[in-house]
């Protein structure tokens, strides 16, 4: 690959090189680029010109990941195109859940034709987590505390999948829009996902109540 660099040097300049290597180095830390983000506008642009995607595409393409694009959602990203899924890094239950809550969120809004410019859907950190409780209500698993959740959504953040706002303290709550590249973490069958968690975590609830009356604590012994 760098002799593709070096061509482009000496075609296109020094400064344009440094731009391709400068938005791939983006993507691998941020895995998604939105073109609405400030100062990600020549990033974005670099990456869907036409003299360098194919030198993009087949610099990822040899470290495992596929080349997204979306132009007229305008958002450039890395997808794993891996067939060694044990390569593909684990993502925690906890942030699992909050993505398909967010996923879930995206695809509802999409199905009722409730989304903005650039296929977005705006809403609430309050919604959100008003949501996830309503997931887990009566579930097995420890719900996150309000303050968990946020920090969860800005990891999300991190990799450009969501924005979200400053604390309205009028509203003590902060927008939240979910752009499109959610689905592809989240996948096309989040909503089906979440209901499918949701009867997992109530036939734990009821496995673990069932346990308790047939296993009672024997006197002298305490719960912790």
């Amino acid at each position: 690959m760098l002799s593709e660099f070096e061509q482009i040097e000496a075609s296109y300049g020094v400064e344009k090189a440094a731009d391709l290597r400068k938005a791939c180095r983006y993507l691998l830390r941020h895995q998604f680029a939105y073109s609405g983000d400030r100062g990600v506008a020549t990033i974005y642009n670099t990456l869907t010109d036409n003299r360098f995607r194919r030198i993009a595409d087949d610099f990822f393409g040899s470290i495992g990941y596929r080349v997204q694009r979306n132009a007229d959602e305008q958002w450039v990203g890395i997808l794993f195109d891996d067939d060694d899924i044990s390569s593909i890094p684990k993502m925690r239950i906890d942030e699992t859940i909050v993505v398909l809550v967010l996923g879930g969120h995206w695809q509802e809004d999409a199905d009722v034709g409730n989304l903005v410019d650039r296929a977005v859907a705006v809403t609430t950190v309050n919604v959100l987590h008003d949501r996830y409780r309503d997931m887990l209500q009566g579930g097995a698993k420890a719900m996150l505390a309000a303050s968990r959740f946020l920090d969860l959504l800005k990891d999300v953040a991190a990799r450009n999948l969501i924005w979200i706002g400053e604390f309205d303290h009028e509203a003590q709550d902060r927008e939240v829009e979910i752009r499109p590249m959610i689905k592809f973490i989240s996948g096309a069958d989040a909503l089906a996902r979440l209901e499918t968690y949701v009867k997992s975590e109530e036939q734990g609830a009821r496995a673990a109540a069932a346990t308790t009356i047939l296993h009672p604590v024997a006197s002298g012994d305490q719960l912790t």
